[in-house]
């Protein structure tokens, strides 16, 4: 029988509605699902996941902090703002209760992680991404000067921050690549992001094609934004055949900019069951980053769900995805590749092959049992 052990979460991870929260919230419902007996404690703040109910059948026991808003006084702090709002005292009387392992479910949990009282417990740490590195990547597509400059600071606090992880007793890295930075500190496991897994099965009409080539996303994310005005201005202007931009909240900008273009469709705020036809019915599925920090969940779903599939260079895990995409970068390769795969059906052996090589990693009770192994 797996012993108790204690998670602490950055967020309510339910529902599990943004992109970080979802690994939060598959982990704890696998790691449940496998038998692991959690004492759970996690953050809440306005504008984000209230505490609720729901993650009550995942818990043997849990406990809700509110995070903190002293917004001023915590921005002068030494610390990354993302860690200095999460230290509760509260939570450490919880926590020094027993002596089972802590998992510090993302940097930003790890206020406490070398607290004196807590030196003989056994800690793992889940890396997401190189957080230094995801803000200085969001500093440089930041327009507004005030929040660039913040997110520098931040970075810069974040990457001093990080040094804390030297000496635990193992790093869970959402991404293969990141791996050889996180050794520096300790032994670093690759446990690919949890997420929403559904079985998939063929039957010709869930992977049946259409001749247009789709970019879905959080558009009001700079990310994403930047990838659409690269498809629309190095993409779209050459490409023969149509494609649509679907995702939460453009900007007015972008909606305009879009309407200029015969053969872009524009659907904003699509509803799930909405995106997830267009997923399964484009030919192409194009999916560029800019930013090369943790796995891109739209990728997965994309991979478990979609026909032929396009990225870049920088949305590949040190090769992982090469062996299921179409990897190119340069405008005038992607549109040569849409041209040759709008020609090709998208079979069930190709469908097959790729799923094989995607459940390889992307496992999540695979996963789960490897983390309790951990514990």
């Amino acid at each position: 029988m797996n012993k108790p052990f204690h998670i602490i979460a950055f967020d309510v991870p339910y529902p599990p509605n943004y992109g970080g929260i979802v690994d939060v919230f598959y982990k704890l419902k696998h790691l449940h699902a496998q038998g692991g007996k959690i004492i759970y404690h996690c953050f809440y703040y306005g504008g984000h996941n209230p505490p609720t109910t729901e993650l009550e059948k995942y818990c043997d026991t849990i406990y809700y902090y509110k995070r903190k808003k002293h917004v001023g006084k915590i921005i002068l702090n030494k610390l990354p703002y993302v860690v200095a709002s999460r230290n509760n005292k509260a939570l450490l009387d919880n926590l020094c209760k027993d002596d089972y392992p802590i998992l510090f479910d993302g940097l930003q949990c790890c206020y406490f992680l070398n607290h004196p009282k807590l030196n003989s417990r056994k800690k793992l740490v889940r890396a997401n991404n190189i957080e230094h590195t995801y803000y200085y990547g969001l500093a440089k597509w930041e327009k507004n000067k005030f929040k660039r400059t913040y997110l520098n600071w931040e970075a810069k606090k974040l990457q001093k921050f990080e040094k804390q992880l030297k000496g635990v007793d193992g790093i869970l890295s959402v991404a293969k690549m990141d791996i050889p930075h996180f050794e520096q500190y300790a032994t670093t496991h690759h446990v690919p992001p949890f997420f929403n897994h559904t079985t998939k099965v063929w039957d010709g009409e869930l992977f049946k094609e259409e001749p247009f080539c789709l970019f879905q996303g959080n558009l009001s994310v700079t990310e994403n934004e930047e990838a659409v005005h690269f498809i629309l201005d190095k993409i779209a202007p050459k490409c023969n055949y149509p494609i649509t931009i679907a995702g939460k909240n453009p900007s007015d900008a972008l909606k305009n900019k879009i309407n200029r273009y015969k053969n872009v469709t524009l659907i904003a705020n699509p509803k799930q069951t909405v995106m997830e036809n267009l997923i399964h019915h484009a030919q192409v599925n194009l999916l560029f980053t800019f930013q090369q920090t943790g796995i891109k969940l739209k990728l997965l779903h994309a991979i478990e769900s979609g026909n032929h599939i396009i990225i870049n260079s920088k949305m590949d895990d040190s090769g992982i995805f090469s062996e299921m995409c179409s990897v190119k970068d340069k405008p005038e390769h992607i549109l040569n590749e849409i041209e040759l795969l709008m020609k090709i059906p998208f079979t069930k052996s190709m469908f097959d092959e790729r799923y094989s090589k995607f459940s390889t990693y992307y496992n999540n009770t695979n996963n789960a049992n490897f983390i309790l192994g951990l514990i």
